[in-house]
């Protein structure tokens, strides 16, 4: 018995950190530090050459995101040189301020704009940065070179030994422990669904829940396969596992969204409990997952997988390299300018701390591009920083006179750096500055006034870092959404077209593939568009638009999830292929539209309805059921392409909005419908209906 509650505790830790990958980068920066602290203590080096190691080891998981253990290891590999070269630069310029800070901020444009090759050039920028940030910080001098570097070295070493010394990090082990997060949260879905059906009403509170349950689901899928993509080994296995993850996942949303329906509409549930049957069977089927024999987790047993097919075309992903190198040279100009104003106002607060103003404004354009988002990252970095300094000075005023506990607690707010959740990002500053109070009682320059400056210096940073995004090259939220609209339907193009290339040929793994870029490209819209849709908004009508644009999407990638796992497995049919092909123009041609409307939509459009957000699930649960019976495979891609069809023609009249009624006399009734009805209108095609 306690066995096995030992084990489901464990299951719900894994199933809430997928991959235990935030574990692993908390653990690779803790236990790297301890070792590199022990090994340095033991041969007896200064406290400066404590700091390089220490301070070295956990720079090693702010710059490691890669997935794959090998690609890891070849980014600590460039990482090491370019730590030591800025390093070096950093000690040999200090006493030369006005050429250190010219070096400074060359090296912030270079590593910025190594962004644009994806993230092992932000890897290697983080190095380059945080190496010249360590000289700074640490006062370190030309003659303390040579310990600092060889603590720099042993600080890598360190990490590499401990971390993949233990194989925690293995491939092999990393998927599995993604399968069993993905299982986890299949297993939710599959209880609330299971609570639903067994009550017969939505009281809204289970169908929100359920909402949440298929996001945490989807992020799980999205994660492997990112991982698959990025370790580019084992292809035929690899899109075996592929193809059957999301064909679990989309049985449990098409499930979801049955179970919904019929509680929503207690008259159709008899004839809806079918449909959720099949939608049992084929995720039964579908979580028969290649490898070892696995245990499902809707407990079927275990079952043995086929024989591996060969790989029959390339992933459907079209690389926007010019694009990718506009934004960063764009957001290399902008880092640039906000941190000379840092350094110019930083030394006037502090010519001893100035770095940390450059700091905050290099933070606060990570992973960012629009003003909305510098300005959403920099309130959490100021209340972070805020909240971080009140509770470090309590710790360090209790444990200032127990070294070894001023230690243990360093290392503890250091674990919770990099274990807390990216998006609770003024958590990861809060732990950040709590760890920077245990190291200033450590080096015994802690004291009230050196924390009221670092949030001082943190609010400068903030500030230029807003000043040069208004100024230099400003990217509104509305334009960067837009660019991101456009992304996601050229995606949407591009599957589409896979799937009138595709039936009958077998090649569900591209069309996957196909899928998943889909997929990477709404939330790649959701980040961009979070300004607008984040609770705090002010702006109510354009957060309640932006809300309903994303609730369109996610409801049209839902179907081109479908579309996916629907359009490989297609017997051949040379009737269905040309309706089906007709179907797949007809909906390119609303796809051509749309990114011609969002590429020049007005700055200003009418919006007299107050919108009503309800959620990409209850849009689905609402969705008028075509007919009675099961669907034949034609019959239901044919489905998902006119449900697709019906959100564009919906999102299109929503970027351009009708005509008044006197200019549109003739007009059948559902185009005159506003865009939150229009998606509601019966399709056209006489055999869908």
């Amino acid at each position: 018995m306690r066995a096995r509650k030992t084990a489901l505790l464990w299951e719900r830790f894994a199933a809430a950190d997928p991959g235990l990958m935030r574990l692993a980068s908390a653990m690779r920066a803790v236990l790297g530090a301890a070792a590199s602290l022990t090994v340095l203590a033991a041969l007896g080096q200064s406290g400066t050459a404590l700091l390089a190691g220490g301070f070295t080891a956990m720079v090693t998981s702010l710059a490691i995101s890669d997935l794959h253990s090998r690609n890891q290891l070849i980014t600590l590999g460039i990482g090491a040189p370019v730590s030591l070269a800025a390093l070096a630069a950093g000690a040999v310029l200090r006493p030369y301020p006005v050429t250190a800070a010219i070096v400074f901020l060359l090296l912030i444009y270079l590593a910025v704009l190594a962004r644009q090759y994806g993230a092992r050039g932000q890897g290697v920028g983080v190095f380059g940065f945080m190496g010249f940030f360590l000289a700074q910080f640490a006062g370190a001098r030309a003659s303390e070179l040579p310990a600092m570097g060889g603590a720099v070295v042993v600080a890598f070493c360190a990490v590499v030994a401990v971390f993949y010394g233990t194989g925690f990090m293995t491939s092999s082990r990393v998927l599995a422990r993604l399968r069993r997060t993905f299982n986890a949260r299949l297993r939710d879905v599959l209880r609330d669904t299971a609570v639903l059906l067994s009550t017969a009403q939505d009281t809204g509170t289970l169908s929100q829940s359920l909402e949440r349950r298929l996001d945490r689901l989807h992020a799980a899928a999205l994660l492997i396969g990112d991982f698959l993509d990025e370790r580019a080994v084992g292809e035929a296995t690899d899109g075996r596992i592929l193809r059957h993850v999301t064909r679990a996942e989309v049985a449990a949303q098409r499930l979801v969204v049955l179970a919904v329906r019929a509680a929503r509409t207690p008259r159709d549930a008899p004839a809806l409990l079918p449909d959720c049957l099949r939608e049992i069977d084929e995720l039964a089927a579908a979580m028969r997952l290649p490898g070892p024999r696995v245990v499902s987790p809707t407990g079927i047993g275990a079952t043995p997988y086929e024989p591996a097919a060969p790989r029959t075309a390339g992933r459907c992903r079209e690389a926007d390299p010019e694009g990718r190198r506009r934004g960063t040279t764009r957001q290399a100009l902008r880092v640039t300018a906000a941190s000379t104003l840092s350094i110019l106002g930083g030394h006037l607060l502090s010519p001893d701390h100035w770095y940390w103003a450059v700091m905050a404004t290099w933070v606060v354009f990570i992973n960012t591009e629009s003003t909305g988002e510098v300005l959403l990252q920099s309130a959490r970095r100021v209340a972070g920083t805020v909240l971080g300094a009140v509770f470090g000075y309590g710790l360090a005023t209790l444990a200032g006179p127990y070294g070894p506990l001023l230690l243990v607690l360093l290392l503890a707010c250091m674990f919770g750096m990099f274990y807390t959740p990216a998006d609770a990002y003024w958590a990861v500053t809060f732990f950040i500055t709590g760890m920077l109070s245990m190291l200033l009682a450590l080096l015994d320059t802690f004291s009230t006034a050196v924390l009221v400056l670092r949030v001082q210096e943190t609010a400068l940073g903030v500030a230029c870092g807003v000043l040069a995004t208004v100024v230099v090259a400003p990217l509104t939220v509305r334009r960067a959404g837009d660019e991101e609209l456009v992304r996601f339907l050229l995606a949407l193009s591009r599957l589409l077209d896979a799937t009138t290339r595709s039936p009958s040929t077998g090649t569900t793994t591209s069309l996957i593939r196909a899928s998943h870029d889909l997929d990477r490209a709404l939330e790649s819209f959701r980040k961009a568009c979070l300004p607008l849709t984040h609770p705090f908004n002010p702006q109510r009508g354009r957060r309640d638009r932006a809300r309903h644009l994303l609730e369109r999407l996610e409801a049209c990638a839902y179907h081109a999830r479908n579309l996916a796992v629907v359009a490989g497995r297609l017997p051949q049919d040379d009737e269905y292929a040309t309706r089906i092909t007709a179907a797949a123009d007809r909906t390119q041609g609303r796809v051509t539209r749309l990114i011609r409307l969002a590429r020049r939509r007005r700055r200003t459009a009418s919006h007299p309805e107050r919108l009503k957000i309800a959620g990409a699930l209850s849009l689905l649960s609402g969705e008028r059921r075509t007919r009675r019976g099961p669907l034949s495979p034609q019959e239901r891609l044919l489905l998902h392409l006119n449900r697709i069809d019906l959100i564009l023609t919906a999102l299109a009249r929503a970027f351009d909005p009708p005509a008044p009624p006197a200019e549109r006399v003739g007009t059948p009734r559902c185009a005159q419908m506003q865009s939150g009805d229009s998606y509601r209108c019966p399709p056209r095609p006489a055999h869908h209906g």
